[in-house]
């Protein structure tokens, strides 16, 4: 069940942040930082799928591929970082950071600087805020979702800020799913194991993009060997599915290949575009 309440919507201007700058969302793929770290109670009767899983300190370097036809260009790089903090009475978190940034030649083409935040708490990896700030091509936006849990209600308060037009919107939407956000999810998904799955077996949470949720359906697409680099890695490939409440596609599909090691990081991830497609690929060991 989904509900989807717009609580409010006023006229503010924001001004622009340099520092509020950089990073790539997974279907766009690009990123910067600012955090801001909320402390709430470890949520009870929550409507999450809590997994066990422990997140070491990490920081993984990707460069964004641009493919249009024969021509493959590096148009930016990117950073998936982790890392444990606490709140003031202790609690723990996993905060995570994907920031990107496009290279100089892409700057003069379109100029982006994107950041994509996530805070979960350690103990189930249940999603406590998430936040996306981009510019792109000098737009400066900013989504902002903070999560409460209830009853087996997931709530996410929402709040988009648009400086281009002067204004910020409020909205309240509620799913009894689990339910994540388009950086948390990835954690989610790593904490699989698929070497127990069947090819075709499907894994179906919500997400929570924009003002709205859609539902996200990763189908398992059997092990296979991934060569980046000329260095093979063994990988697990799986495809992800949007779609709507009725159950009509809402955006293109995403690949991606986690390594089948105990580290299970995401070895590359390939979107398409309205021209091509961009494909962010692990550079690290």
């Amino acid at each position: 069940m989904i509900l989807k309440t717009i609580i409010k919507k006023k006229d503010l201007y924001i001004p622009t942040d340099p520092q509020e700058q950089s990073l790539l969302e997974v279907k766009a793929l690009t990123v910067s930082l600012l955090i801001i770290l909320l402390a709430f109670c470890i949520p009870k009767g929550s409507a999450q799928c809590p997994v066990k899983w422990d997140f070491k300190k990490e920081s993984l370097p990707y460069d964004v591929i641009y493919q249009w036809g024969f021509i493959w260009k590096r148009a930016a790089v990117a950073s998936l970082d982790i890392n444990v903090t606490h709140s003031q009475d202790g609690t723990e978190y996993y905060k995570s950071l994907l920031t990107a940034r496009t290279l100089a030649f892409a700057d003069r083409i379109f100029r982006v600087r994107d950041t994509l935040v996530s805070i979960m708490y350690k103990d189930g990896l249940i999603p406590h805020y998430y936040a996306k700030i981009s510019d792109e091509d000098r737009t400066y936006r900013k989504d902002v979702t903070r999560y409460s849990y209830s009853n087996g209600i997931c709530t996410g308060n929402i709040t988009l800020y648009r400086p281009k037009r002067n204004a910020i919107e409020d909205y309240l939407i509620t799913s009894s799913n689990c339910s994540y956000d388009m950086l948390s999810v990835f954690y989610y998904l790593r904490t699989i194991d698929f070497s127990t799955k069947n090819i075709g077996d499907r894994i179906n949470v919500d997400i929570f993009t924009g003002n709205h949720i859609e539902h996200l359906s990763a189908e398992y697409l059997g092990r296979t060997v991934l060569d980046l680099r000329k260095t093979p890695f063994g990988a697990y490939k799986i495809k992800l599915h949007f779609f709507d409440d009725k159950e009509e596609k809402v955006s293109d599909n995403i690949t991606a290949w986690i390594s089948d090691d105990s580290r299970r990081i995401p070895l590359q991830v390939e979107g398409k575009l309205a021209i091509g497609s961009l494909k962010a690929i692990y550079r690290g060991k």
